[in-house]
């Protein structure tokens, strides 16, 4: 199939839910090419949203103005981003609407798709798998791509909200970039899950999201969300685990939030408990880096990865009249140690 602007269809490809995506909205991905140029495409798949809606009891205009919502937000971040040159984001290279043989049972044959940039590497946490011999100078530099990328986005009073190693992509080899816009949120327009205490990946949430604890204030809400998924990011790259999955091993059953399959609600009350294993896995942590890496690196884990929200950011920032995260300082801080480790890994061993 060929689309408008002469992009090529191929094959499938394995991401969405199929790729242990969120999967908050249905869709299905294809590989793209025009000439010598390879894209990633994604389309909408508004039939499997129409046959959820039936079994779920959703009406079917309900379900098409979310289906075509998502679809407009979702663009209109991509160009938002890609018109602020906002460098650590997966560029949108093209989007619109193709008309596709409907099936039998089908009644519409419209589907609306986006394409964007083709990540040769991956997502990283796949290329982390493939690529054993990946160096910590490497991981460091994803690390402050990633950073800034998040930078640019906040910048923007944009939130990602669903920041994970699966949306994480590296070009290259040599540098990442944040994908997957599908469940950010804008300061300044609603959207449809900005109603939701938990907008992406419930396994990737902060404390005060799995304990449903109110926060009025957006910033609060979704800017220090995607700070928590980022120390997680951290702590995959370096450890092979998340922050929330050495909290839901270690707490006890009675402090275990429901969404975790426990019967605490009460994240004040809970919040002694986390921050005790959090810090305690912190010195886990210690003992499997080098000397010359493992106080700077914690110290952005646990300045950025928290579990009290109210003291999540830059330490230097925080208390500012007016609070920022700074995440500048952390891009700052994640530079200076990947040149160090070009050092470190020159120095002959004794």
């Amino acid at each position: 199939m060929t689309l408008p602007n002469d992009w090529v269809v191929g094959a499938m490809l394995p991401t969405g839910r199929k790729g242990q995506g969120t999967g908050g909205f249905f869709s299905v991905s294809y590989s793209v090419s025009k000439g010598k140029y390879n894209a990633f495409l994604k389309a909408f798949d508004i039939f499997k949203a129409i046959k959820a809606a039936e079994i779920n009891g959703v009406p079917l205009i309900t379900a098409l103005r979310q289906q075509t919502q998502a679809y407009e937000f979702e663009t209109h971040l991509h160009k938002l981003c890609a018109g602020a040159n906002m460098k650590r984001i997966v560029k949108i290279l093209d989007h619109g609407e193709i008309l596709v043989p409907p099936l039998p049972s089908e009644q519409l044959s419209t589907v609306p798709y986006m394409i964007m940039e083709l990540a040769d590497g991956g997502d990283v946490r796949s290329y982390i798998a493939r690529s054993s011999t990946i160096d910590i100078a490497m991981k460091l530099y994803y690390l402050r791509d990633v950073a800034s990328g998040i930078l640019q986005l906040h910048n923007a009073k944009i939130a990602h909200q669903d920041l994970k190693p699966s949306n994480v992509m590296i070009f290259g080899g040599k540098e990442a970039k944040i994908g997957d816009l599908g469940r950010a949120s804008i300061e300044t327009i609603n959207s449809r899950h900005d109603n939701l205490i938990v907008a992406g990946d419930r396994s990737y949430a902060p404390p005060e999201q799995t304990y449903h604890y109110p926060m009025e204030s957006w910033f609060d809400r979704r800017q220090k969300c995607d700070l928590y998924q980022f120390a997680s990011l951290i702590s995959f790259v370096f450890f092979g685990t998340t922050i929330n999955t050495n909290l839901s091993e270690k707490l006890p059953k009675e402090i275990l939030p429901i969404e975790w399959g426990g019967p605490c609600d009460a994240y004040l009350q809970a919040l002694p408990f986390l921050l005790q294993i959090f810090n305690e896995t912190i010195l886990d942590w210690k003992q499997q880096l080098p000397d010359w890496l493992a106080d700077d690196l914690l110290s952005i884990i646990q300045q950025c990865g928290t579990p009290d929200f109210r003291e999540r950011g830059s330490h230097k920032t925080r208390n500012f009249t007016v609070p920022t995260l700074g995440i500048d300082r952390i891009v700052s801080a994640l530079d200076r140690l990947a040149l160090k480790a070009g050092i470190e890994v020159k120095k002959p061993k004794v």
